[in-house]
């Protein structure tokens, strides 16, 4: 099922959002406290794509990056707008597959989105990263949902390790992997935490 812009507008104005927990994802939270989150070696810009509520770019934000989190939804704007409010981040409402930035990030952080778009559009996705990414810049991406079975329609698609490596191929370099050890209560499907760096 390919939702568009519509069908997500539409699940925010009737609060039919169960991914929306109203806080960061845990283990950004234990990433960000165990002095692990992955920083670049140098600069500080960070990129969240399809944010919605932008709560994991505010916990971001927070840590001194400058961190722009980019959605499509008008309907989840004032959220994202008001979560982001004061803590230095800023938010966009645009096809994050689409954005081009006058310069690009050190960071890319990523939290179901490419599991919550259509399959078919994972290549433009890959080249997304590519043009917003400097080299050496870092895609830190929550993988899920690895377990779910690829014959049970999406959103969320099921996304694994491989899935991404094979997405990549030839312009990123898997720096890292590793299980989520934070997961979010009553999320049913195994996560993983990864690390790319653009070649």
């Amino acid at each position: 099922m390919n939702y568009s812009k519509e069908d997500w507008g539409a699940r925010y104005l009737a609060k039919d959002t169960p991914w929306n927990h109203g806080d960061p994802h845990p283990e950004v939270r234990r990433l960000i406290a165990a002095g692990e989150f992955p920083f670049p070696e140098s600069g500080n810009r960070v990129l969240v794509p399809g944010c919605g509520p932008a709560h994991d770019a505010r916990a971001i934000a927070e840590e001194g990056y400058e961190v722009t989190g980019v959605d499509f939804s008008e309907e989840v704007t004032p959220l994202a707008t008001a979560t982001l409010n004061g803590c230095g981040g800023k938010f966009l409402c645009e096809d994050a597959l689409a954005h081009d930035p006058k310069e690009p990030y050190d960071l890319v952080f990523e939290h179901t989105f490419l599991c919550a778009i259509d399959p078919s559009l994972r290549p433009r996705y890959a080249e997304m990263i590519s043009r917003v990414l400097r080299p050496g810049g870092l895609l830190a991406i929550i993988v899920f949902p690895v377990d779910r079975p690829r014959e049970e329609e999406g959103p969320p698609s099921t996304l694994t390790i491989d899935d991404l490596t094979e997405l990549l191929a030839g312009s990123f370099v898997l720096r890292s992997h590793a299980a989520v050890q934070s997961g979010r209560a009553g999320r049913e499907w195994v996560e993983e935490f990864a690390v790319f760096e653009r070649s």
